[in-house]
């Protein structure tokens, strides 16, 4: 294990050496074994645990910092709650802050804040929360998590990962800063979570061993890490100890992270993002290993934070039903995948399966839930019942803080979907409809595309219906009149140009996408690149002077509806290689054909371009991005990034010294701006931008392994050699991107939370054109709209990603009787808030992110 430079080691302490061993375990719920194997084991330790805080009063145990270690040991102990609430309250367990210990730099900002929120829920509800942020395994860190602790009163930051080398400078005890200027003490856990790890059974021998990492350490206070991965507990930690401090001369304290007071003298201060390899692997490759966890990690995170959230607490003040119990079951299943085995990827192919199934629950509840309530905001009622007529109104819905024009799609989906009048079956009107006009305009009648949707009779499909809603207010809806008419299909031809008068889109003989913005064109959008990949689930490794895929054909068709909504379609076929060869040094002569499709969708008044792309993935062993060259030489350029907007050099990494040598790669939250171009990629997490100015959006990585032990990018290990298969990601992957100018990160979030219409019914809750919230300035970002957790109030947060500071102005919808700021934990801030009739007004500083609780 990689430690500082040797002069680091001298001895410079100047108060009392002090020793804290930490027992504790590092339980990762599911990883290379799947969830009740753990879950099983988890059990042995737990009530192991409990024993010797029976049998030893100085016996102390961290719970790994999460709280759902206590429900999945409860529900199959529940005669042990007493037990474990006994431990907490002493203070002689330590469980939380968190819920699940997640990855950090793939979930939302948003969602590591529900993770605390719950984490402090679950916990609390049988002793005390820690409040230590400590985070021992997760694969690198963004910048504004000491913003996201300090909203929690959280700290110190205990880690392990991460560090460039700015370590050298800063040593083990330093402070980390926000760009907002946040700070908490960071405390690097040098050697590892585990570097006192399964102590010898000679008390005497574990007592010399631990003495020896002692004297490598600098300063007074000397933090000892008793515990590995999913290991029981040693019970003769109280021996060692007592044994340590007579071979030391120090004084040893059996403790938590609690106990680990900060050493003496000035410490420095870093700030920026955790991203480098210099102590210990970083492990890059989890950004884009079993892509469709990642997808459908995005998806469900916006579906909670930029729909149902919102409409729940807005809905609410209109007299509908709480919806928080909803939200925090959906919540709580998501977040269970936010463990950063699993939303990495780098697990069984039977966790990836678990992982799915709880995409599943999360998402369909989610979805319920906002179904449910724009529906019945759009005056269907609490039966929710479609009118039994072929002329209905539908309601068009958007979440955002302002005034929208966009495409929509609205399942035609009628309540109930048959009945049975007198015992003959009775289909609903609208669901046959072959054509239908909107407010007297055509719109696109398309089959509908969600597997789930009713089908009862053979060759008839479930319709959606497509249109341009103009003008939708903020937090608002619209409402149109939907009146079936004779079928305005689309006109198919072969053209390869589409436009509007705010762009043009044209494909190229090799199928890549011309686009024009204005007096702006870009050249080559959408190229595909095809290479070879060692690597396992941690890591790429490239092959060796790979070529790539060869492009064996290309087609598109033009399909324009009277509506001026226009699609380029463009089918390419490659022959690559299927896999590795038998050494797995180069790619194997035999070839696959692979095929990637690619929409390109405009619309009046819309100014994007969006893109759907479907890769039918036949090749092993290989990694697929898309190519948007800018044809500008690029520097610096901008990304989204945790709570924050990132400035990004294209400069290459100085890694020399790095244990973990750097990517080119990096993890984005959603977008990626560079040469004047945005694009927005979310649930595709990892990019990369080049000097020349292309930016490369990673599709897919197909690989093989857990980890392997020949990788040229890795040099030491990092999991079990253990094969995969559906790592290999067989079939198609789908995914939506949108291209648009400049750097706009509202619209960026516009682009990828849509709009939503139901079928509405006569007496709606939610006047039509009426707004019920709006933020100004457009340069800050609401992050989010949420009922509070406690009471009827409703938390509006806001991001100013500038670096000036910026007055937001809240316009609710609904009565504000007062306004108070609070923290991400929801109490009290000591924030200035105005509240005007009509209007609320507060103060974000740069780079900050501002709370306000409506009542």
């Amino acid at each position: 294990m990689s430690r500082h430079d040797p002069d680091d080691a001298v001895d410079r302490r100047e108060r009392p050496l002090r020793i804290v061993l930490v027992s504790h375990f590092h339980w990762d719920r599911e990883w290379y074994r799947a969830f009740e194997a753990y879950r099983g084991r988890l059990v042995d330790a737990v009530d192991r645990v409990l024993d010797l805080l029976d049998a030893d009063p100085g016996y102390r145990f961290l719970l790994d910092g999460q709280t759902v270690l206590l429900d999945d040991y409860l529900a199959l102990r529940p005669s042990r709650r007493n037990a474990l609430a006994r431990g907490l309250r002493s203070g002689r367990l330590s469980a939380g802050p968190w819920y699940v210990q997640p990855d950090s730099l793939l979930p939302s900002g948003e969602a590591h804040v529900r993770n605390l929120l719950h984490g402090r829920q679950i916990g609390g509800a049988i002793g005390p929360v820690s409040t230590i942020a400590y985070v021992p395994d997760s694969f690198g860190h963004p910048a504004q998590f000491p913003q996201l602790f300090a909203g929690f009163g959280l700290g110190p930051f205990v880690y392990w990962r991460g560090n460039g080398d700015e370590i050298d400078g800063l040593g083990p005890s330093w402070r980390w800063a926000a760009p907002d200027g946040s700070t908490v003490d960071a405390r690097l856990l040098t050697d590892g979570y585990f570097d006192a790890a399964c102590l010898p059974d000679d008390v005497d021998a574990a007592a010399r061993r631990l003495a020896e990492r002692v004297a490598a350490r600098a300063g007074d206070v000397v933090l000892l890490m008793n515990g590995f991965d999913h290991m029981l507990p040693d019970a003769h930690a109280g021996a060692v100890a007592d044994a340590l401090a007579r071979a030391t001369g120090a004084t040893v304290v059996r403790g938590l992270l609690e106990d680990v007071a900060p050493p003496s003298g000035e410490r420095r201060t870093f700030a920026g993002a955790l991203a480098g390899g210099r102590l210990a692997n970083l492990l890059p490759g989890v950004w884009s290993t079993r892509m469709p966890v990642k997808l459908r990690n995005r998806r469900c995170e916006t579906l909670l934070e930029g729909w149902a959230e919102p409409w729940a607490a807005l809905g609410r003040r209109l007299g509908l039903p709480d919806e928080r119990p909803a939200l925090a079951s959906a919540w709580r299943t998501l977040l269970q995948n936010h463990a950063h085995d699993s939303i990495c990827g780098c697990s069984l192919d039977a966790v990836d399966a678990r992982v799915q199934a709880r995409f599943d629950d999360a998402e369909g509840l989610a979805t319920a839930t906002v179904t449910r309530t724009l529906e019945r905001l759009a005056g269907l009622g609490a039966e929710r019942r479609t009118p039994w007529t072929g002329e209905q109104e539908i309601a068009v819905f958007n979440p955002s803080p302002h005034p929208r024009t966009d495409v929509v799609r609205i399942p035609l989906d009628p309540y109930p979907a048959m009945r049975l009048p007198l015992g003959a079956p009775e289909f609903p009107p609208l669901a046959f409809a072959d054509g239908v006009t909107v407010d007297g305009r055509p719109a696109r009648v398309v089959a509908a595309d969600d597997p789930t949707r009713a089908r009862w009779l053979p060759g008839r499909e479930p319709l959606d219906v497509e249109l341009v809603a103009a003008d939708i207010p903020a937090f608002g809806c619209r409402r149109f009149r939907l009146t079936p008419a004779p079928a305005t299909p689309d006109v198919v031809d072969e053209g390869r140009a589409i436009s509007t008068p705010q762009l043009a889109v044209t494909v190229a003989d090799d199928g890549t996408l011309a686009v024009r913005f204005g007096d702006d064109e870009y050249h080559g959008l959408a190229g595909v690149e095809d290479r070879g990949d060692r690597g396992d689930s941690y890591d790429f490794d490239p092959v060796a002077d790979d070529a790539g895929g060869g492009l064996a054909s290309v087609s598109w068709r033009r399909v324009v509806h009277p509506s001026g909504i226009a699609r380029l379609a463009v089918t390419r076929v490659f022959t690559v290689p299927r896999a590795l060869d038998a050494e797995r040094a180069r790619r194997s002569a035999e070839t696959t054909a692979l095929v990637v499709h690619t929409e390109a969708r405009i619309a009046p008044g819309v100014p994007r371009v969006d893109l759907s792309v479907r890769v039918e993935n036949t090749a092993r062993d290989h990694r697929l991005r898309l190519r948007f060259p800018t044809g500008r030489p690029v520097a610096t350029f901008h990304a989204a990034t945790t709570f924050d907007v990132a400035t990004r050099t294209t400069a290459p990494v100085d890694a020399a010294r790095w244990l973990h040598p750097a990517p080119t790669t990096f993890a984005h939250q959603g977008w990626i701006a560079a040469g004047g171009l945005t694009v927005v990629a979310p649930g595709l997490p990892e990019a990369e931008v080049t000097p020349d100015g292309t930016i490369l959006v990673t599709l897919l990585r197909a690989i093989g392994w857990i980890a392997r032990y020949d990788l040229a990018s890795r040099p030491i290990p990092a999991g079990p050699p253990m094969p995969l298969e559906t790592a290999q990601l067989p079939g198609p992957l789908d995914a939506r991107l949108s291209l648009f100018p400049g750097v706009d990160p509202g619209a960026a979030r516009d682009a990828e939370v849509g709009l939503r219409g139901v079928l509405a019914g006569p007496e709606p809750v939610l006047a039509p054109d009426r707004s019920l919230l709006a933020l100004e300035p457009s340069a800050l970002l609401l992050s989010a709209v949420k009922p509070a957790e406690s009471g009827d109030g409703i938390v509006v947060r806001i991001l100013n990603p500038t670096d000036a500071p910026r007055t937001a102005v809240l316009r609710p919808g609904v009565a504000v009787a007062a306004a108070a700021a609070v923290r991400l934990d929801e109490s009290p801030a000591p924030d200035a808030i105005a509240l005007d009739p009509g209007t609320v007004r507060l103060v974000v500083p740069p780079r900050a992110l501002r709370s306000v609780l409506l009542r």
